[in-house]
């Protein structure tokens, strides 16, 4: 097995149209939860279970500190589960086993009584784990859909058809929350409803990927244990300039730390939103709505961007707007300020990410590419677990809601040193 990403890598011929299209599903039915996550559920979490703080903390604080303590225990979870797939060419059942996990968090939500506060936020952290091992397994399939010059294009369809599943399923879940009295529920009853809703959507629009032949390459040679496939992906990336390691090495530590905030940031978002403006729970869904619908073709232009100008060019942009976005948001002070921003976030929102996936795909040593998605969700996980301690720590400190994007700032500036300085112009981000 030669550690460089082969660019000539081509998607299976037998069912690939299939196997694409159930791919981009996996973000439509994904991003459910997603939306979900920083709508309801922060609202669910702030305003029905820690209406006045709790542990005491307050609600915002205990929103981060919940996500950080999800983004640990994916960043634990993640290069032992990618390693597994790969030595086992398991890629597709583990991403299905993800999504049931992810799934399962949501339902396991939806059962437990508001007042059952630990039972609560160990049921989003499993929701969050199961989401975030399952976009590891979506990223590491997106070679065996596309070949190297279809990556960007198709990563910035399935981040796309993404905005619009969210969107769709954000509709419904708050069209149910809003009938809770006609459906003989209380407002929380309505919200737990719609988490159980949620689940099901994210179970129904991925099983495509459950029958679809993704080309799982059984001929490539792996290590005994995931132990040692994951000392030896490790070493791979220490291999002379000529080989794709330095290379992938680079990209990889930028986006652990580009990615770290940006995930940060968007959780962090609605929580701002909600304390700093007083959203009430519809408005807060307006706004996300606003957000999606303008991502959508904010995430194909990208992708055309990326696949036209190259990705590094791509990536200059999104992380500029992202900065911009960051810096803005210290000054806001009216409604319509704060939906002036969205509009701006949204139209960088997805392309960071689209444009990283695809990079990081292409690069990936062909039969590791579970263990190199793997990885990059570690350092992810691990970069976002200390903007979000920082975050809420600075919060906790300061009284002030906005004092934590000051660390943000400072990650994705330094992500952006890695992807676009002069170590990436020799490292293959282009």
């Amino acid at each position: 097995m030669t550690p460089d990403a082969d660019p000539s890598r081509q998607p299976p011929a037998r069912g690939a149209g299939f196997a694409r299209l159930a791919w981009i599903l996996l973000d439509w039915a994904g991003s459910a939860f997603s939306t979900v996550l920083i709508t309801l559920v922060v609202a669910y979490v702030e305003k029905v279970v820690f209406p006045a703080g709790g542990w005491g903390m307050p609600a915002g604080v205990i929103w981060a500190w919940t996500l950080a303590a999800a983004m640990l225990a994916s960043a634990v979870l993640a290069p032992w589960a990618a390693a597994w797939a790969d030595r086992r060419h398991a890629h597709q059942r583990a991403l299905i086993v993800s999504t049931v996990i992810g799934a399962g968090g949501l339902v396991a939500l939806a059962a437990a009584p508001s007042s059952a506060r630990p039972a609560v936020v160990m049921a989003i952290v499993a929701a969050a784990v199961g989401f975030d091992l399952a976009q590891v397994f979506t990223g590491s399939l997106l070679p065996r859909v596309a070949g190297h010059r279809d990556a960007d294009r198709l990563s910035a369809f399935g981040f796309a058809a993404g905005y619009a599943g969210g969107a769709i399923a954000l509709v419904i879940a708050t069209a149910l929350v809003a009938a809770h009295d006609r459906l003989g529920l209380t407002a929380a009853g309505g919200l737990r409803l719609a988490f159980a809703v949620t689940a099901a959507w994210w179970l129904v629009f991925s099983l495509p990927a459950a029958i679809a032949q993704f080309g799982e390459n059984e001929r490539e040679r792996h290590a005994a244990t995931s132990g040692r496939e994951l000392l030896d992906f490790a070493r791979s990336l220490a291999q002379p300039a000529t080989a794709a390691g330095p290379r992938l090495g680079v990209v990889l530590l930028g986006s652990m730390l580009a990615l770290g905030a940006v995930q940060t940031a968007i959780a962090q978002f609605s929580s701002l939103a909600l304390e700093q403006f007083d959203l009430d729970g519809p408005a807060l869904v307006r706004l996300v709505l606003l957000v999606q619908a303008v991502a959508l073709p904010g995430a194909l232009g990208i992708g055309w961007f990326s696949a036209r100008y190259g990705r590094r060019p791509a990536a200059g942009v999104c992380l500029g707007g992202w900065m911009a976005v960051l810096v803005l948001a210290w000054f806001i002070q009216t409604p319509g300020q704060l939906h002036a921003l969205a509009v701006l976030l949204a139209l960088v929102l997805g392309g960071i990410q689209s444009v990283i996936r695809a990079s990081v795909a292409a690069l990936a040593p062909e039969g590791r590419e579970g263990v190199t998605f793997g990885v990059m969700q570690v350092g992810t996980k691990l970069a976002g677990f200390a903007a979000s301690l920082a975050f809420g720590g600075v919060q906790l400190a300061s009284g002030d809601p906005r004092a934590g994007l000051i660390a943000l700032l400072v990650q994705i500036a330094a992500g952006a040193w890695f992807l676009l300085g002069p170590l990436s112009r020799v490292g293959g981000f282009r």
